[in-house]
């Protein structure tokens, strides 16, 4: 791995790398669009997986996106007789990446899993994160990188950094998502506050106590808000039985079957209330009024970024922490409803702030 030439780049073709999750796709979409500027004729396509694929596809700044079915191809090699189905999942992609000659691959993922994609691919040049800012390839690894880290940066700052490498010198765009027009609400209604409660399973130490989520849609219930409680479809049981022993203020939201579906769900509600994970970099993205609850992450790292955003924590010592699982979450179950709602408060009504 080398820093990049002193000579300027430029590239007519372009191939971006960012696989998952949600919120770390999300992340390099103002990357993108920098990209695009200090590019403006150049060609740039996408590679992502099959979750971030629908937010994705037909993104006004990306001329064409591949889509990477790992979920798919992992479960079917699992059993052996759809195991060539795998192969031709694989080969599938190989063909489509190996159509074009990239001048320049820019690896936001900068792992084992993006490495084989590159290597998929005919290419010039490739511009990797720089170990220290998380990319997870040894200096040893072909490829360029920055000359120096990022550091502890926002993590759409470190996505920035590789355009910045590049050349780009403006500030950092805010970055889009592609949808059609959103549905107008009915005429004196008030749009829902989303309530997500859940995360993933591998970031189950990031979670608010439930007690805490159902205590905080009673209170926006009481006042005269509608509340969706949105989750996936594993999770849609749980909060059946939540919606049905409270308030008829607090609905479950309309099923999704992707994340384009998601987006849209999102750009109907007045305000999105979620810890840290996917959802609420696209609603702070999509420019919706968003409160993230944190405490392990440092919100200066992994918040969401917008006008409209803001990051609440508890404040307790140990918080932020390098840990992936934790027995008490005492940075968590700590954060308070009232500060919750006054976060919430605060971007739904700011001249009452003034």
């Amino acid at each position: 791995m080398r820093p990049l030439p002193s000579k300027p780049l430029l590239p007519e073709r372009i191939l971006v790398i960012r696989l998952s999750a949600l919120g770390d796709v999300i992340q390099v979409l103002p990357a993108i669009e920098a990209l695009s500027r200090l590019f403006p004729t150049s060609r740039i396509d996408a590679v992502t997986e099959s979750l971030s694929y629908p937010i994705l596809k037909g993104h006004p700044r990306i001329d064409h996106l591949h889509r990477f079915p790992r979920g798919e191809i992992r479960k079917e090699w699992r059993e052996a007789e759809s195991r060539g189905q795998a192969r031709e999942r694989m080969e599938e992609l190989k063909y489509q990446l190996q159509r074009t000659h990239y001048d320049l691959v820019i690896d936001w993922q900068s792992n084992l899993r993006s490495a084989w994609i590159r290597m998929q691919t005919h290419h010039r040049h490739v511009l990797q994160l720089h170990p220290s800012d998380g990319g997870e390839l040894p200096f040893w690894w072909p490829g360029w990188r920055p000359r120096n880290p990022a550091g502890r940066v926002h993590r759409i700052e470190r996505a920035m950094h590789l355009v910045r490498e590049l050349g780009y010198r403006g500030p950092t765009p805010q970055g889009e998502i592609a949808l059609p027009s959103p549905a107008l609400t009915e005429e004196g209604s008030r749009a829902p506050i989303l309530i997500h409660p859940f995360v993933s399973a591998f970031g189950r130490f990031k979670e608010w106590p439930l007690g805490h989520w159902k205590e905080l849609a009673g209170r926006l219930a009481q006042k005269n808000e509608t509340v969706w409680i949105s989750g996936t479809p594993a999770e849609r049981a749980e909060v059946e039985e939540w919606v049905h022993d409270s308030s008829p203020q607090i609905e479950m939201a309309p099923e999704t079957r992707d994340t384009a579906d998601l987006a849209k769900l999102v750009r109907r509600c007045q305000a999105v209330v979620a810890a840290d994970t996917g959802i609420i970099h696209l609603s702070a993205m999509l420019g919706i009024p968003t409160v993230g609850l944190y405490g392990p992450k440092d919100p200066s790292v992994h918040g969401p970024l917008g006008p409209r955003a803001v990051a609440l924590r508890s404040g307790v010592p140990c918080s932020p922490c390098p840990l992936r699982d934790c027995e008490h979450s005492l940075c968590m179950s700590s954060l308070g409803i009232e500060k919750v709602l006054s976060g919430l408060d605060s971007l739904l009504h700011p001249q009452s702030k003034a």
